[in-house]
């Protein structure tokens, strides 16, 4: 909302490339994007389901490293039935922790392996899909396929093959890497042979900031169920650093 949100400004971690030193050149420039603090200002995430109807969320997105590993929290403004709704991702080196808390429960639910590829907050965005637009193909082997153009732009394509057991059920993820910019311009969600999501940036909307770049909009399409979302980023600051309470599962759903 990555790349979002979650995402979609916080990728940095790596995947394995079986020693690829092309591979390894293209994930490092995605990861040259990412600021050490960032504080999104606001986003805007739209869904629109098979029929037409639309629900708008507006929220805030804070993230940062941590001894190289992303702590990354989502607070949900509106719409009223989830206000204060909010979302944890802290990277580990064995596993990820993920929790959510949702004001009509009134306390913190982790996600577990098993419920990874459900929805996030209403939207075509799963938690699996948010931690691999966060990590930047991590979680499996990356290679470089042949060189393509997307809307005349030269890009460099990423095929990732996820581990087997790990948590997501999709068989390839494929990303075209914008080549002056490093950021994803397109990726592709595979399960099996078939495209399930597809998640596009339009160039225009790749912005400077100093010597870096990111994403102010992108859409995230399930091929399947015939739906989308798509995200909006409005403003964000890179503070010298954040508190701890915004990624502690304690407390990261009172932070402001």
């Amino acid at each position: 909302m990555k790349r979002f949100l979650m995402g979609l400004a916080c990728a940095y971690a790596a995947a394995a490339s079986a020693g690829d030193a092309a591979v390894d050149k293209v994930l490092e420039c995605m990861r040259g994007n990412i600021p050490q603090v960032l504080r999104v200002q606001e986003f805007e995430i739209n869904s629109v389901d098979r029929t037409g109807g639309e629900r708008l969320l507006r929220g805030r997105l804070y993230a940062m490293r941590e001894s190289e590993l992303m702590r990354a929290m989502v607070k949900i403004k509106s719409p009223p039935d989830l206000n204060n709704a909010a979302y944890l991702i802290r990277e580990g080196k064995d596993r990820d922790d993920m929790f959510v808390f949702l004001p009509a429960l009134n306390r913190v639910r982790r996600i577990m392996g098993g419920n990874a590829d459900s929805p996030l907050f209403g939207t075509d965005l799963s938690y699996s899909d948010v931690k691999q637009i966060q990590n930047s193909f991590s979680g499996g082997v990356a290679k470089l396929e042949k060189p393509d153009t997307v809307e005349n732009r030269p890009v460099n394509v990423v095929a990732l093959t996820p581990t087997p057991g790990g948590d997501t059920h999709y068989t390839l993820i494929r990303g075209w890497i914008d080549q002056k910019t490093c950021i994803p311009l397109k990726i592709e969600f595979y399960d099996g042979a078939n495209v399930r999501k597809r998640l596009s940036t339009p160039a225009a909307a790749v912005k400077p900031y100093g010597n870096a770049w990111y994403t102010s909009e992108a859409r995230m399409d399930d091929l399947q169920a015939k739906t989308h979302t798509t995200l909006k980023i409005t403003g964000f600051t890179k503070p010298d650093k954040l508190s701890e309470r915004y990624f502690n599962a304690s407390s990261f759903y009172t932070a402001e």
